[in-house]
């Protein structure tokens, strides 16, 4: 979920001087919101207390006015503030509760993307997006055990494309902002490919 590249900025002002305060993460691959909690209080300096609400979100409480400044997407994810723009303020010795709700476990939203297939038109906050998604997975992922999808065992998803196009074949793995996922294990795909004799060549070169 994290690794040794992921961290959290924020600013505060000490003796009208703009200090930056970076939490670094670590190589995690789950955390639970009392180890969450007590990790963010054991790196902050204690400039920020934070707090464990009801095992749901987390809490915010400031020695300084702070302001939320940069991170990495892993990072904001765990922490709840991944659509949260950066100049956020929290006040001194105010309880804040952070903005989005922490993402700490894996019953996510993840897509598979590819350069085939139709573009979708989404929006993510202020973002736009437009991926090729190919394939989408709602299976409860368990730490530990292999994620396997049959799309043979429900409808079958299908795409046009034109034969030159397997040349550049590509697919990423993303999770519910369209954000690539770090994988630690190899991620296998089976495809099926047959010729579609009715299909406009027209037709499929502009998708």
């Amino acid at each position: 979920m994290t690794t040794d590249d992921d961290y959290i900025e924020f600013e505060y002002l000490n003796n009208n001087q703009p200090i930056c305060l970076t939490i670094q993460f670590k190589e995690m691959y789950n955390y639970s919101f009392n180890y969450l909690v007590n990790y963010l209080n054991n790196n902050c300096n204690s400039i920020i207390t934070f707090k464990n609400v009801n095992n749901r979100t987390i809490s915010l409480t400031p020695t300084h006015d702070i302001k939320f400044i940069g991170g990495t997407h892993r990072a904001k994810l765990i922490m709840g503030l991944y659509d949260t723009k950066f100049g956020y303020a929290f006040n001194q010795g105010i309880e804040t509760t952070a903005p989005d709700l922490p993402i700490l476990d894996f019953a996510n939203k993840f897509y598979l993307v590819s350069l085939q297939g139709q573009a979708v038109h989404s929006s993510i906050g202020d973002h736009e997006y437009t991926p090729s998604v190919i394939a989408n997975i709602d299976s409860m992922l368990i730490d530990g055990e292999p994620l396997i999808v049959n799309y043979d065992t429900a409808k079958p998803i299908k795409i046009k494309c034109n034969t030159d196009s397997l040349k550049y074949l590509e697919m990423r793995l993303v999770d519910f902002m369209f954000q690539p996922i770090m994988l630690k294990s190899p991620l296998f795909i089976t495809l099926k490919i047959k010729p579609s004799n009715s299909a406009d060549v027209y037709d499929v070169l502009t998708k």
